[in-house]
């Protein structure tokens, strides 16, 4: 079940709750009152009989004490007669006395019965229903007792009073239809029926709106969900609401943003793996297939002793291109996998260092190198720091022309420093603003003046087996593995790397090492 049903149906069942229980007490309440002043004009109909009955019972009284009076003495014998004359006469006038306050209090909905001594002597109730025993217990002079009886569907209240006439209990019954009471409340009852229905038609079709128009920013999240699933990274959710969903489709953005960034990442790792295969295989077919070519050619024919040693400089020079790519594909390999052992080295040893390393290279090529070294203690790995240094002169000397000159420099800057990130070597661009901080640093420039490269190839120096000019490379004897074994020793450093290149006009290697 979709979610706006979910809240279409719970909130009408809150709704039908809230309502019922609401309608219920008002309506109970109106019935209580309705019943109450029922009742209270019963108990006034009945004190108004009872008050009649007593009052025409005391007229008796008065006529048949004066008659006895004047016939008789006030003998004891003729006191007893009077009592039982008395009694006698009570019970053959209550018919008449009733008869006569019926006819004067008696109203269309309202009846009463005259009780005396146990007896019913007087109703005007035609139907002469039978009156419960419940009505007579525990029932005193002064108190009331009531009870509502449903009768020919009609409802009606019996309230009773009792008064003593020579010792002899006198009940009075009455009466009285409260069935507008129940009509009302039958009434109340089908009208908050409609009003229910109504309302909740009502609200059910506006619930059914608001909460399409609350979930919609769900179902995008859903589709776009959906889409992501079948690989298309790259689409977004636009939702602008400032609420909870709208935080939560800004979070699943940021999510997809960091799938996306992950799967290209991932991509590129694979795509990098598959061209270091391909461009690996390259590397090593060329130089054996000319060693296989020049030892077949020297095996299958008598050579002149000047074209033998040729082939054997060909086998030896490609052999010892194997042998230097191999070194530093382990090294490039040992490197990622384990981490390196640092000390305290003054950087202008370690430049002289590279310096004389270089130097037949250059002399060979009549290139002269210009130093200018402000001598520091930094925490590095000396050997590791010499090779990286060395594979950026070695490029240096690549990519200038005879005649040319190099220039090393090292100083300690200000305010220059930048923001290592361990997990990236920034190649071919210069620093950001963000990435800098207020924090000395190292600085190591390399800078020729040969062929240069455009944006693109600077960017990519850093790939395995990347060569900008494979050609003069492999007569260089170069393998493309350099300048990754140069970023993989300056992470470990956690320095930057950055080139600045333009074709015709040089190179500058810039090394920012943490002061």
């Amino acid at each position: 079940m979709k979610f706006r049903y979910k809240v279409l149906f719970t909130n009408l069942i809150l709704l039908s709750l809230g309502l019922g229980l609401v309608g219920y007490l008002m309506i109970h309440k109106n019935f209580e009152l309705a019943k109450q002043t029922q009742l209270k004009n019963a108990i006034v109909q009945n004190n108004l009989v009872q008050s009649s009955v007593e009052y025409e019972l005391l007229q008796l009284l008065n006529s048949v004490s004066d008659n006895s009076e004047t016939s008789n003495n006030n003998t004891d014998n003729n006191n007893a007669e009077k009592s039982s004359i008395s009694a006698s006469s009570i019970a053959t006038q209550l018919p008449q006395i009733g008869s006569r306050v019926s006819s004067g209090v008696r109203s269309r909905d309202s009846f009463f019965y005259i009780y005396f001594d146990g007896e019913k002597v007087y109703t005007d109730d035609k139907s002469d229903a039978r009156i419960s025993d419940t009505l007579f217990k525990n029932l005193t002079t002064g108190n009331k007792n009531y009870m509502i009886k449903e009768e020919s569907q009609k409802h009606y209240i019996y309230v009773t009073s009792q008064s003593v006439i020579d010792e002899k209990n006198l009940w009075i019954v009455s009466k009285c239809d409260a069935s507008e009471a129940y009509t009302l409340l039958d009434e109340q009852i089908n009208y908050f029926r409609l009003i229910i229905i109504v309302i909740l038609i009502a609200e059910s079709a506006a619930m059914y709106f608001i909460s399409r128009y609350m979930t919609k920013p769900l179902e995008k999240l859903n589709h776009v969900s959906e889409e992501i699933a079948q690989g298309d990274y790259a689409t977004r959710v636009n939702v602008k609401s400032h609420d909870e969903i709208g935080l939560l489709a800004q979070k699943f953005n940021i999510m997809a943003q960091a799938v996306s960034d992950h799967v290209d990442e991932l991509n590129d790792m694979v795509h990098r793996r598959e061209q270091f295969v391909a461009d690996f295989t390259h590397e090593i077919k060329t130089p054996m297939t000319s060693i296989i070519g020049y030892a077949d050619t020297m095996r299958s024919l008598e050579l002149p002793r000047e074209e033998q040693m040729m082939a054997l400089g060909y086998i030896f020079s490609e052999g010892k291109r194997l042998e230097s790519m191999s070194q530093k594909l382990f090294e490039l390999i040992y490197l990622r996998r384990h981490d390196i052992e640092k000390a305290r080295v003054h950087m202008a040893d370690l430049c002289a260092e590279v310096v004389k390393v270089v130097e037949p290279a250059y002399e060979n090529r009549h290139l002269t190198i210009e130093t200018e070294i402000e001598d520091t203690v930094l925490t590095v790995n000396r050997e590791l720091l010499v090779t990286a240094l060395v594979n950026l002169m070695d490029n240096a000397r690549k990519a200038s022309e005879e005649g040319q000159q190099v220039e090393v420099t090292g100083k300690i800057v200000d305010n220059m420093a930048c923001n290592i990130r361990k997990d990236k070597t920034d190649i071919g661009e210069a620093e950001s603003a963000d990435d800098r901080k207020c924090m000395r640093a190292y600085e190591i420039c390399i800078i020729d003046h040969g062929i240069g490269m455009t944006k693109e190839q600077a960017a990519k120096i850093c790939d395995e087996f990347y060569m900008a000019d494979k050609s003069r490379a492999r007569k260089e004897g170069g393998a493309g593995i350099g300048m990754s074994l140069v970023a993989i020793i300056l992470e470990h450093h956690n320095a930057v790397l950055s080139v600045e290149s333009e074709p015709g006009c040089g190179t500058t290697m810039r090394i920012l090492l943490p002061w």
